[in-house]
């Protein structure tokens, strides 16, 4: 009881202290990269930045980025919502629903954001026709190789071929003790969400087209998961892996490949502990595929910015409208994302000779071309169909499902999900 009312006390203590930092700030900025030890340093210097120049403040919240829906859609029903957050690309149709959503092009204007934003990046943030969010950084989900790892098992080139992919899996693991030849995400929806989808995409498939049908019940889809399975079953993949997971076993040189966004440079030179000496050994490399000669794909990814209004309408002259602006503001740019290890959103600080002359940006851009859009996050019942995708896929790798029994299901429940949601089928 003592135990239980000790925390009690401490939640109504954070509480307060939290309703006491948004009065005392002019504005509040949630994301993901607060709570990541990697990101803060990062995060803070930015804040510092804008207060030096505007003597405007900031309260930044952490909230990890697992919980990041939850917390916004929890904020919304007590009417706490930031007035500046941090989102990934794949959520913004769920999103764009929330009260006070401002549209960018209505306080800065299209020609505006047209001439500072990398025009691929700035149509990451636009839905139904507005511009909900703006590009924080930018770039692809693919594939990473560690060297040492790579070197160990004597593989001496990256693998091309889904074939060459597996020689090379068991390779790593006969002569890597206790390694896990390919971190592949077993565990957290939204991470088993984006492995499936790269293998799908890479045999050849999709899973819903972009007038809602679902399409995942293929020969593709079915090759795709059946190759999946059978690592499992030559433990060349491992049960209970999420993408932090990986990122610990590729920085301990532990696992040979993974799939990540281009921050993985960062996140391996944390967990590595070497910092940037371990960069000699993070190998962007394309996704291998099933045919030499096949495109290899990759799947889209950015770090986007929202805002909810400070006013009616909102102006540029907002709090929360100037540190938006400032985000795209050079000293922003050519600091964040290149900290991170990805690609800015702007014109201007992409042509810096900080971004272009960096050699692991352009390795990752090399190798991730084609980059596909996530078919199942961006829809508003996107959340459920992560869950449907994800629960079909475990059931096929923990062999309670065969592959055909996994996929036909899994097309079945995404079909009753998005007739709900009003997609004819």
């Amino acid at each position: 009881m003592r135990k239980i009312t000790k925390l009690m006390a401490t939640a109504l203590a954070a509480g307060i202290f939290t309703v006491g930092a948004v009065q005392a700030a002019d504005l509040s900025w949630m994301g993901y990269s607060y709570a990541e030890d990697s990101a803060k340093p990062s995060v803070e210097r930015i804040i510092d930045g804008f207060t030096a120049k505007t003597g405007l403040t900031v309260e930044p919240i952490g909230t990890a980025f697992g919980d990041m829906q939850k917390t916004m859609f929890l904020r919304a029903r007590s009417k706490t919502l930031p007035d500046v957050a941090q989102i990934s690309e794949r959520w913004l149709p769920m999103f764009s629903t929330l009260p006070g959503l401002v549209d960018y092009n209505e306080v800065f204007g299209k020609d505006y954001l047209a001439q500072t934003y990398a025009p691929e990046a700035l149509a990451m943030g636009q839905f139904n026709g507005k511009q909900y969010a703006l590009p924080l950084m930018s770039g692809s989900i693919g594939m990473v190789a560690n060297q040492a790892v790579l070197t160990q098992a004597g593989i001496t080139e990256l693998p091309k071929t889904v074939e060459e992919f597996k020689a090379d899996l068991i390779k790593v693991r006969d002569a890597v003790p206790n390694s896990v030849p390919y971190a592949m995400a077993t565990k957290n929806n939204s991470d088993i969400l984006v492995d499936f989808l790269m293998w799908v995409y890479n045999f050849g498939g999709h899973v819903i087209e972009p007038s809602g049908k679902v399409v995942v019940d293929s020969d593709a889809s079915r090759q795709a998961l059946t190759f999946l399975v059978d690592l499992m079953n030559e433990r060349l993949v491992a049960p209970e892996i999420g993408r932090p997971d990986a990122r610990r076993l590729v920085g301990q040189s532990a696992a040979a490949f993974y799939l990540d966004a281009p921050q993985s440079r960062a996140f391996l030179r944390s967990f590595s502990g070497q910092d940037k000496a371990f960069d000699v050994n993070v190998k962007p490399m394309q996704v291998p595929v099933v045919h030499e000669g096949d495109e290899a794909v990759s799947i889209q990814w950015a770090h986007l910015i929202i805002s909810f209004a400070q006013s009616n309408p909102p102006t540029e002259k907002d709090p929360n409208m100037q540190f938006v602006k400032y985000l795209g503001d050079d000293a922003v740019e050519t600091q964040f994302p290149v900290e991170q290890s990805a690609l800015p959103g702007t014109i201007s600080a992409r042509a810096n000779p900080v971004v272009a002359d960096d050699a692991y940006l352009s390795a990752w851009a090399q190798n991730n071309t084609h980059p596909q859009v996530n078919e199942v996050g961006t829809w508003s019942n996107g959340g459920e169909l992560t869950e449907i995708l994800a629960e079909e896929v475990q059931a096929a790798l923990l062999g309670q499902k065969t592959p055909d029994e996994a996929i036909t299901s899994m097309s079945q429940r995404m079909a009753a999900s998005m007739t709900k949601a009003g997609f004819a089928q």
